[in-house]
């Protein structure tokens, strides 16, 4: 996969849900015929008809620009405390290909000016290790036969600003010879790991004990005072920049979720006390939101999987599969040919409908399990622009749905998504737009697990017409 894959940029705007505003701004004109599901009229064919007959022609892309770090549109994801970063290979997806992951992250003093305990003339003091501990959240892929991964950390050679953005697609920098640490990381046992830290057990995370060198190197700046790197939370940014950590190699069954807004670097040592005595104490150096930068680098390698061939293949009849990953990764543009002759009418009811494609080969759901929900945008074919649907704002997400759910045709269970986007067709029809385009995608990681989840659904040229993508419309004729 080339890198200019992983440059495309898409434009993107800031949701706000079921806000009193713009439900006055929104719910004019022909928009406030949009009704209930259970006020909807009956369908008579004489005044209130459905139409299941349009077409829905859907297409394949890849979808990019995950914000991982940094701000944008005066979102700062840095500073979400549920935003957890993957680090690992997943290499085993037939289907989806090879994911990548490796997250920065950075630390800073407890307070300005710090520095050890005191102790008394002529007594020493002793680092005996520094440990950078992340806490583990959870993995993503096979964790019950695959083989254990050896993570790296190095010190970044670059300190990007908070206050720009970072994507997936950002990449630290970093001297390969200069490894801090490494460890081997088990995702088949990682969720019942509690590593003893002093004489208790704590939660399972990532620990890295840290070089000599460094322990060396942050002794003698916290030991410099004022003019030292411990002066102030500034001046240690610019001496340490920050860590990252990285699979050593690419290989691997799994995605590990760690939440690195909790990272702590544990200075342990001992030092005479005022009484002559030896006391052993830590110091705890760890992520500030309002100081600290971090974000998420993660690269998809889709060659060799089985929906190469379909990737932004611009079909003009559309794609017979369709496949759907959590941001970064693919998603379905979905264009409605037959909208353009359709007569002005009221929108009652506008539901758009997936059916995953299962059995799918190879597809190994158990293992590389489908989002619990999906999202879904207007786009315009003629300049890319992308806002999520007015729906949302009107009605509610809860009332767009796109959740997961489970139905049966023929007496076989699938798993379905359905959007509810009465409002959209309303005014699609109405103002007869034919650069109307909509996107659906897997849910916006930047609230939890970035790179995870993928579906497989049925296009609109599968050769199974039930289970093909739909859109029932239910409207009045105007008099």
């Amino acid at each position: 996969m080339t890198r200019l894959l992983f440059a495309l940029r898409h434009k993107r705007v800031s949701l706000i849900l079921n806000t009193f505003f713009l439900a006055i701004i929104f719910n004019s004109c022909k928009e406030n015929t949009i009704l209930p599901s259970d006020l909807v009229p009956s369908v008579d064919n004489i005044n209130t008809f459905l139409d299941t007959s349009l077409l829905v022609q859907a297409n394949n892309k890849y979808e990019d620009s995950l914000l991982t770090g940094g701000i944008r549109n005066n979102f700062r994801v840095a500073s979400n405390a549920t935003f957890f970063h993957a680090i690992g290979n997943l290499e085993l997806d037939p289907i989806f290909g090879a994911t990548h992951a490796a997250s920065h992250v950075e630390v800073v003093p407890p307070s300005s000016n710090f520095s050890f305990r005191s102790q008394l003339t002529g007594t020493d003091r002793t680092i005996d290790s520094i440990v950078l501990s992340i806490p583990y959240i959870r993995a993503y892929g096979d964790t019950t036969y695959g083989s254990p991964q050896n993570f790296a950390v190095y010190r970044s050679m670059q300190r990007l600003s908070r206050d720009s953005a970072q994507y997936e697609f950002t990449e630290d920098k970093f001297n390969a010879t200069d490894v801090l640490a490494t460890q081997r990381v088990d995702f088949r046992t990682m969720a019942t790991d509690s590593p003893m830290v002093g004489t208790g057990k704590a939660a399972p995370q990532l620990r890295f004990k840290l070089s000599q060198n460094f322990i060396d190197d942050l002794e003698a700046q916290v030991d410099l005072g004022s003019s030292g790197a411990a002066a102030s939370t500034d001046a240690f940014l610019n001496w340490l920049n920050g860590f990252y950590i990285k699979p050593i190699n690419k290989d691997g069954s799994a995605l590990g979720y760690f939440n690195t807004y909790g990272t702590r670097m544990n200075i342990y040592y001992r030092y005479t006390t005022s009484a002559s005595k030896q006391d052993t104490v830590v110091d705890v150096f760890g992520y500030d939101p309002t100081s600290c930068n971090r974000y998420n680098t993660i690269q998809r390698n889709y060659s060799n999987s089985k929906l190469t061939g379909f990737l932004n293949t611009s079909n003009p009849n559309g794609d017979s599969i369709l496949f759907i990953q959590n941001e970064p990764g693919t998603a379905v543009t979905i264009a409605f040919p037959d909208l353009k002759n359709f007569e002005n009418v009221i929108v009652n009811k506008a539901e758009l409908i997936f059916t995953q494609a299962t059995p799918f080969p190879f597809d190994f759901n158990n293992i590389y399990s489908p989002m619990d929900r999906m999202q879904i945008l207007l786009t315009n074919k003629e300049n890319s622009s992308e806002t999520f649907v007015r729906d949302y704002a009107i009605l509610g997400s809860e009332f767009v749905d796109g959740k997961k759910r489970t139905i049966t045709i023929g007496g076989k269970s699938y798993t379905q998504y359905k959007f509810n986007l009465a409002n959209t067709f309303q005014r699609v029809i109405s103002q007869k737009d034919t650069t109307f385009r909509l996107k659906i995608m897997g849910q916006n990681s930047n609230t939890a697990y970035p790179g995870a989840f993928r579906v497989v659904l049925h296009g609109n040229t599968s050769d199974i017409n039930a289970l093909k993508p739909r859109l029932n419309l239910i409207y009045t004729k105007i008099k």
